[in-house]
């Protein structure tokens, strides 16, 4: 068996996967897209078996490696990714060459979860106005809000959905969200139908993005969704950058039609130093970094490792996507930077 993981996966559990598959041969894919032997020698990448693409791989040259991924790919039989969304083009041509395909979107939910909640919070209470005061060296007291009782309303309730969901529930706030099928969960009390994201955007304090980009949600929240919010709701989108039109977001904005929003993805990433959004004073913006947690890695690379034990024993592999939720045309679309 040939397998091919990143470098900082193989430095975190060398030992571990060894154990799993002693008689293994590996390719290590290094940040800087090359791939090496164990020892750092240049790496011969045919014939691979698997091939693992963790988040510190996404987090240093995505697109610069993309190429070679989809080189070494052909003819593989699996590719496990850790990222919790799948619509790079490089997933596509991954399932068009025949390879299985798995992830697991539900390993970054508990560090996006306590994102989406620290940021309510830092809403609520008026973070911003305090630092300001600080920077004055002003004793300037600020009347900050609470959670309890206000309504959450979540887009998209698949794993980070419901995590949030549940930290939600622990303040005490209403929660209702929008998902495709029906879900019994204690930590919800209203689920919607995709159809009825309307009703949701009239009745939310909070408007959590967390659903797939896919053809159906690219440019989801537009101007016509963005006016049916309340103007003291706040907005944070920890998707893709695709599914809220960034446009209309910073018109809303701007006119005061939305109290503020929270953007951790943009439609370029990274976002470009010109962009109008850097300069929007109710927007917050961080760099696609809402799951970076060394407890978020260390899950990812445990799912991995209770998958290729699976895989070793030829048992049935968990977290198959059968389709990445774009089609053709919009997967080579975004391959080359349009919309």
């Amino acid at each position: 068996m040939k397998i091919c993981c990143t470098r900082a996966v193989w430095e975190h559990s060398g030992s571990r996967i060894r154990s799993i598959v002693p008689d293994a041969d590996f390719a290590i894919l290094e940040p800087d897209a090359r791939f090496t032997t164990l020892d750092g020698g240049a790496a011969e990448v045919t014939g691979l078996d698997h091939v693992f693409l963790s988040e510190d791989l996404y987090r240093a040259t995505r697109e610069t490696v993309a190429a070679s991924v989809r080189a070494a790919t052909s003819g593989v039989d699996w590719v496990h990714s850790s990222s919790a969304g799948i619509d790079h083009p490089m997933f596509a041509a991954m399932l068009e060459s025949g390879a299985t395909l798995t992830h697991a979107p539900s390993q970054h939910s508990r560090p996006m979860a306590e994102y989406v909640l620290g940021q309510m919070l830092r809403h609520a209470k008026h973070m911003s106005a305090h630092a300001e005061a600080q920077r004055d060296h002003a004793w300037r007291p600020v009347d900050s809000e609470e959670l309890t009782g206000t309504t959450v309303g979540i887009v998209g309730y698949g794993g980070i959905g419901a995590a949030v969901g549940k930290l939600g529930r622990a303040f005490e706030m209403r929660v209702v969200a929008t998902k495709r099928n029906n879900v019994e969960d204690p930590n919800l009390d209203e689920w919607l139908a995709p159809d009825r994201l309307p009703d949701l955007l009239a009745q939310s304090d909070y408007v959590v993005i967390s659903v797939p980009l896919t053809d159906e949600t690219r440019g989801l929240i537009d101007a016509p969704q963005l006016a049916l919010m309340k103007p003291s709701a706040l907005l944070i989108n920890v998707a893709r950058g695709g599914i809220v039109v960034e446009h209309a977001l910073i018109d809303a904005l701007r006119a005061g039609r939305l109290a503020g929003a929270v953007l951790d993805v943009a439609e370029q990433e990274p976002l470009p130093p010109d962009s109008p959004l850097w300069d929007i004073p109710n927007l917050v913006i961080t760099p696609h970094d809402s799951g970076d947690s060394p407890l978020g890695f260390t899950r990812t690379v445990d799912g991995w490792l209770h998958n290729l034990t699976r895989y070793v024993r030829g048992e049935p592999l968990e977290g198959i996507a059968t389709s990445t939720g774009l089609s053709e045309d919009s997967a080579r679309r975004r391959e080359l930077g349009q919309p």
